[in-house]
């Protein structure tokens, strides 16, 4: 999943790769995401004659007068004035700053951690990289190691995230678990980026090519993650736009949430809905809404959850076991709804009374309270009276929920739906 997921966000002007513990298939009690971008327009050289390139802003390394492990690198050849900007001059040279490169790529929210860029909860570090095609001298003495200096056995482990024992059947449940409690693959996911929509391309190409199931299905899921977000940016209304623009602009959006739907059993299908809603047309929500709905049932699986003798029982039979880990999400899990900041789906009675950010919230409340809304809209008392009580069992019994942040926001939202209705 890792690797399907690197190659995924891949592009031609940055690789994108899983490192740390994370990146090997474990999660350390404590531990964050690591992940690294390496920009190929950047290339490092170790001798003082680089190779000049018509695409590429070399450095050469300076090791004299710098700690074991660390290097300065003195820029030879320009091709961008980004590059330039992001260098300090002495002695008549200019060599890369670390410092300003790091706060040229902050992101809202972000701060500066070492040499790494983390998140506001520090569970993920941003590492921004440029690649040596040669291996450095200073390193040599690593390709001729003994294995033996390496631990026989990794101790404070906590995860083993994608090696899925078959037998026997308890230590097979026992990783799904550990895989829905785990942090880090949960935000993992909030690091796919939409920018690149030529890549999503590729990916589709690369899906049906693929003969091994379990590459496809986590293609799928990465794919229908990537299409979760892509389609929140894609403007519904727009006052420069005549009918047929806007016309298009909602058969892109619906296209593109129709592909979302094969990260989670639930919340795909109602950002759908919220599409629906957001263009007036109640009655296909309220269609799309009873059906993700009726997939809430029970035995769902959800991040932070405790297995249940249902779900050991159900996921010792033989149909589970022998479904990839992405097929099984499919089927199984209730993800929750992500709005992300100035997402065209969000529902405008989210965004009355507060700032636009990004908003979490559990999908079986999100089911009900658009199912209220668009009952509010059509005028339908006693309706929106069913929803708004369904609203608040799901959300007092934390009905496929256990994330106390989450329950907050779905608190604002049974908030909201009783304003609307005076109370």
């Amino acid at each position: 999943m890792n690797a399907v997921r690197d190659d995924f966000e891949s592009h031609k002007k940055v690789t994108v790769i899983t490192s740390g513990s994370f990146g090997e298939g474990l999660e350390m009690r404590g531990s964050d995401l690591d992940v690294m971008h390496v920009y190929h327009s950047f290339e490092v050289c170790e001798d003082m004659k680089p190779r000049v390139t018509q695409n590429r802003t070399l450095f050469s390394m300076v090791t004299d007068d710098v700690k074991p492990g660390f290097t300065q690198l003195k820029l030879e050849h320009c091709t961008l004035l980004s590059a330039l900007n992001w260098c300090k001059e002495h002695n008549g040279e200019y060599y890369l700053s670390s410092e300003i490169c790091k706060h040229h790529f902050l992101f809202e929210g972000s701060c500066i951690h070492g040499p790494c860029i983390s998140d506001k909860n520090d569970r993920i570090d941003l590492a921004i990289c440029i690649h040596c095609k040669k291996w450095i001298s200073s390193a040599v003495q690593w390709i001729t190691r003994s294995n033996n200096s390496w631990p026989n056995q990794i101790f404070n482990f906590d995860v083993s995230i994608w090696n899925f024992p078959i037998e026997p059947d308890t230590l097979y449940v026992k990783e799904v678990e550990k895989i829905l409690k785990s942090k880090i693959f949960y935000c993992g996911d909030f690091t796919l980026s939409v920018d690149e929509s030529n890549v999503f391309n590729t990916r589709i190409i690369q899906t049906v090519s693929c003969h091994q199931s379990s590459i496809k299905d986590a293609y799928k899921f990465f794919m229908s993650k990537w299409c979760h977000e892509r389609a929140q940016v894609i403007p519904l209304c727009s006052t420069l736009g005549n009918n047929k623009y806007r016309y298009r602009q909602y058969k892109c959006s619906l296209s593109t949430l129709l592909k979302n739907l094969y990260h989670d059993a639930v919340s795909g299908w109602l950002m759908v809905a919220s599409l629906f809603y957001k263009t007036n047309q109640y009655s296909k929500a309220l269609n799309i809404i009873m059906y993700a709905i009726s997939k809430c049932t029970v035995e769902k699986l959800y991040f932070n959850m405790t297995l249940s003798d249902i779900h050991y029982q159900l996921l010792k039979l033989q149909l589970f076991k022998e479904k990839s880990f992405g097929c099984m999400l499919k089927i199984m899990l209730v993800d929750n709804s992500t709005f992300q900041i100035n997402s065209a789906l969000t529902p405008d009675e989210i965004q009355m009374n507060e700032s636009n950010r990004v908003r979490c919230l559990p999908s079986t409340a999100y089911a009900y309270f658009l199912n209220f809304l668009c009952h509010y809209h059509l005028n339908n008392v006693r309706q929106c009276q069913d929803s708004l009580r369904c609203l608040q069992l799901v959300i007092n019994k934390d009905y496929l929920n256990a994330e106390h942040s989450v329950k907050a926001e779905a608190y604002k939202i049974l908030g909201i739906a009783l304003h609307l209705l005076g109370k």
